[in-house]
């Protein structure tokens, strides 16, 4: 019992770090260009019928070996995952990649986008990211997020910082939450509201948006 439960632990450790480096890995590469190639290359398999990112049914909770498989690929260089942006919420030290959709090699990562068309600073800007047992993975940090504090997006061109205005916990059928609002613009970052399996309640962090700064460099502050 002793080596299974250490065993059992091993491999969460292991989880968290791959997690975490995957992460790193992609938001440390990120530039204006390589953004707008991922886009672009999503954008064209999407027309071509190859890849479906915002397919609900093919999303699946994160194990070990999922993982795991994930961090060979981009050891391998065999990763077809390309950052479209950045996230940064530093109340409650949240700094993840944006990918397009919610597939499985983008949630691994970081944040995923929920709609097609959506742009930073338009609209509803929507974004879905896993809650992990460990607090500081992912979206977990979101359950510390209050009104007032800032998030920030960012192309690696344009910095957009929002103000919190909202935090609540919603069914996981009301949908309409990332329905754009007539003359606001939001971001609205979704996740379960714990790791439990089938978890029925979402938590919703939303924001309004405050400015838009030029940027070379990324999210400072």
């Amino acid at each position: 019992m002793f080596l299974i439960g250490s065993g059992l632990v091993l491999m969460g450790l292991t989880q968290n770090s791959s997690v975490t480096q995957l992460s790193e890995a992609a938001t440390r590469g990120m530039t204006a260009e390589s953004v707008q190639a991922a886009t672009q290359k999503v954008q064209a398999e999407r027309e071509q019928g190859k890849v479906d990112p915002f397919n609900y049914e093919k999303t699946s909770q994160l194990t070990p070996l999922a993982v795991a498989g994930y961090g060979i690929r981009e050891l391998t260089g065999t990763s077809d995952y390309g950052a479209v942006g950045q996230i940064r919420v530093p109340a409650v030290g949240l700094d993840l990649p944006i990918g397009i959709g919610v597939g499985n090699a983008v949630l691994v990562r970081g944040a995923g986008t929920l709609k097609a068309d959506q742009r930073m600073g338009q609209g509803n800007y929507a974004l879905a990211g896993h809650y992990m047992t460990t607090k500081r993975l992912l979206f977990s940090p979101l359950k510390g997020v209050r009104k007032g504090d800032n998030v920030y997006l960012t192309d690696q061109r344009q910095v957009y910082r929002y103000r919190v205005t909202r935090v609540q916990v919603i069914d996981r059928h009301k949908v309409d939450v990332i329905d754009d609002v007539p003359g606001k613009k939001l971001v609205t970052l979704i996740t379960c509201n714990s790791a439990r399996r089938g978890e029925p309640k979402r938590l919703v962090v939303q924001g309004e948006l405050q400015s838009v700064k030029a940027s070379k460099v990324g999210i400072k502050s």
